[in-house]
């Protein structure tokens, strides 16, 4: 029965953290309460949180983005670059 509750809880993390669902709100200024930048906030140097995958990363030159409404959308990979540049409205909601 430990085996079964344990493996529940891992799987409940597992999920929380895929969907970004651990994150802080921002404030007003577009930090989160961690220190990160909100997507669509982020510029060069930054820690920010993947809009797809919600991993927490520091945005360097090369790291894949997309523009939308006049915003720049940083990404972990370009994996989640492109999911991203699929339905941009999609995870725009989410955010």
């Amino acid at each position: 029965m430990r085996t079964v509750a344990l493996g529940f809880t891992i799987a409940l993390s597992l999920a929380a953290a895929a969907c970004g669902g651990n994150a802080a709100p921002a404030n007003a200024s577009g930090e989160h309460a961690e220190g990160l930048k909100a997507p669509g906030e982020a510029k060069v140097g930054d820690k920010t949180r993947c809009p797809i995958s919600g991993e927490t990363f520091t945005v360097s030159e090369s790291s894949p983005k997309a523009e939308v409404n006049g915003k720049t959308y940083y990404f972990c990979c370009s994996g989640c670059s492109e999911k991203f540049k699929a339905d941009p409205k999609k995870y725009l909601e989410k955010t």
